[in-house]
């Protein structure tokens, strides 16, 4: 994989970290309060809103449940993907092997 063609892990968490933390603010609730709603350790949210956790997607999907956001709210401001990367990859995957049909 070619990483400076990609957004890096660190700064797709830094980027929910810092949208998971407006929202909570937003929100009114404490890490604490967060934290026992997503049935996580008040210190996992600390580290989630620093950016240095990376974590499940089910935890992703309580914290937009319960910080009554959408998931695309917290995905906010992540760039969008290399449109000419994404087209050579599928191209070239997609002579190799082309895609199933879907069964009905």
């Amino acid at each position: 994989m070619f990483q400076s063609c990609v957004v890096a892990d660190g700064e797709i968490l830094r980027l929910l970290g810092r949208n998971v933390h407006a929202a909570r603010l937003k929100s009114g609730l404490t890490q604490e309060c967060l934290a026992e709603l997503v049935g996580v350790h008040w210190k996992t949210i600390g580290r989630i809103e620093r950016g240095e956790f990376p974590f499940a997607v089910t935890t992703f999907a309580r914290l937009a449940q319960f910080l009554q956001t959408s998931p695309n709210r917290l995905l906010d401001g992540l760039p969008a993907p290399d449109s000419k990367r994404m087209e050579k990859i599928t191209k070239a995957l997609a002579r190799r092997r082309k895609p199933r049909s879907p069964v009905s």
